[in-house]
C-alpha cells in the first residue's frame, strides 16, 4: 500500500469512492472538490494496484480561543475505503499519516465527526488519540409540565437572504472567537455548510429549520434545528452579544421548545463533563496536536460547537 497526497488527476477516482461510501451525487462531489481540494496538500489517499482504495479530506481553519488566534486546525472528514478493501488497515494508515502531516505543518488540532451513535467508529478514532468534545443529551417534558414563555418565539429565516446571512455570519464569527476553543470557517464554507444542512430530501420525514430565538426585547440566538415526528434536534446554537451566558441561553431555548406541546422530546449538546452521564451520545472528536490546545480542551467550559457541518 502506498500513501500519498492526491492531485487533480485523481478527481474521478475520488468522486467514485465518495459516491460509493456516502451516496452523494456527482455534481455535489465535484463542486466540493473544485472548491476545497488543494492538489498534493489536503487529500491523503491509499493506493493499491495503482487504484485509490481509501481517502480522506483535510480542510484548514483558524483556531480561536477567547478572541485570540491560536493557529490553524483541520477538519478531517469524508473518510472512506472501498468496499473490497475494508478492514485491511487502509484507514488506520491514512489517519496516522494525516495526524503526522498536520503536526509537521504546525497545525494545532484535528477535528472530526464520526457517524452519529456509531460506537465502533468512536472506538476506532480513539485509538489515535481523538477524544469526544461534546455529547447529545435527550431531554423531555411530561404532559402538564407547562412553563410561562409569553413573549418568546422562534422566527424562521431564509439563509439565502443576503441581509440574513450577513447577520448570521457576523454573529457566528464573533461567537466562535469568544469560545474557549473553536475553529472558524470562512464565509463561503460556512454558507455551504448551512445551506447543505437545510436541504431536506423530498421523501424525508424530518423538517429542518434555521431561526432566530427572541423575546420582546432581545435576540437570544440563531439556531439550526430539525423536527422528526415529535422530537426536536438542536444542531447548532450561535449566541450574539447578549447579557445572558451561553448555558442560560441554551437552557432557555430548550425550555421553550419543550414547552411547545405534550410529550415533546429534545436532543441538545452538553458540556464535555457530562459525556459519561446515562443517555448522552458523543458526537464530535478532537485530536490535540500541541500542549496548549490539550490544556484548553481539558478545561472546556462550554461544548465546542462545530456540529453544524455537512452530512457527509
Amino acid at each position: 500500500m502506498n500513501i500519498k497526497l492526491a492531485n487533480r488527476s485523481h478527481k474521478q477516482e475520488l468522486t467514485e469512492l465518495w459516491a460509493e461510501a456516502f451516496g452523494d451525487d456527482e455534481k455535489f462531489i465535484s463542486s466540493f472538490l473544485d472548491a476545497y481540494m488543494i492538489p498534493e496538500y489536503n487529500v491523503p489517499i491509499a493506493i493499491e494496484n495503482n487504484k485509490i482504495v481509501s481517502a480522506l479530506y483535510l480542510v484548514d481553519f483558524d483556531l480561536y480561543s477567547e478572541t485570540k488566534v491560536l493557529g490553524s486546525c483541520a477538519y478531517l472528514f469524508a473518510a472512506a475505503t472501498k468496499k473490497g478493501s475494508r478492514n485491511q488497515g487502509c484507514m488506520s494508515a491514512l489517519v496516522r499519516y494525516s495526524a503526522g502531516l498536520c503536526a509537521n505543518r504546525g497545525l494545532k488540532a484535528v477535528f472530526l465527526f464520526p457517524q452519529a451513535q456509531n460506537e465502533k467508529l468512536f472506538a476506532f478514532y480513539s485509538k489515535f488519540g481523538f477524544k469526544p468534545i461534546y455529547a447529545a443529551k435527550l431531554l423531555n417534558r411530561r404532559s402538564g409540565e407547562k412553563k410561562d414563555f409569553t413573549g418568546f418565539g422562534l422566527k424562521h429565516e431564509n439563509i439565502a437572504d443576503a441581509v440574513v446571512f450577513d447577520a448570521l455570519y457576523d454573529a457566528y464569527a464573533a461567537f466562535t472567537a469568544k469560545q474557549h476553543l473553536a475553529p472558524m470557517k470562512d464565509r463561503l464554507f460556512y454558507f455551504r455548510c448551512a445551506s447543505e444542512y437545510l436541504q431536506t430530501p423530498e421523501n424525508a420525514s424530518a423538517k429542518t429549520y434555521f431561526a432566530v430565538f427572541f423575546n420582546n426585547v432581545e435576540k437570544f440566538c440563531y439556531v439550526f434545528y430539525k423536527k422528526y415526528m415529535n422530537t426536536f434536534y438542536i444542531d447548532d446554537i450561535i449566541v450574539p452579544d447578549s447579557k445572558k451566558s451561553f448555558s442560560e441561553t441554551a437552557d432557555l431555548l430548550a425550555g421553550y421548545i419543550l414547552n411547545t406541546g405534550d410529550n415533546v422530546t429534545l436532543t441538545m449538546n452538553m458540556l464535555p463533563t457530562s459525556m459519561t452521564d446515562a443517555g448522552n451520545v458523543p458526537l464530535a472528536m478532537l485530536l490535540p496536536l500541541t500542549r496548549d490546545v490539550k490544556n484548553i480542551a481539558d478545561a472546556l467550559k462550554t461544548p465546542v460547537y462545530i456540529n453544524m457541518f455537512m452530512n457527509l
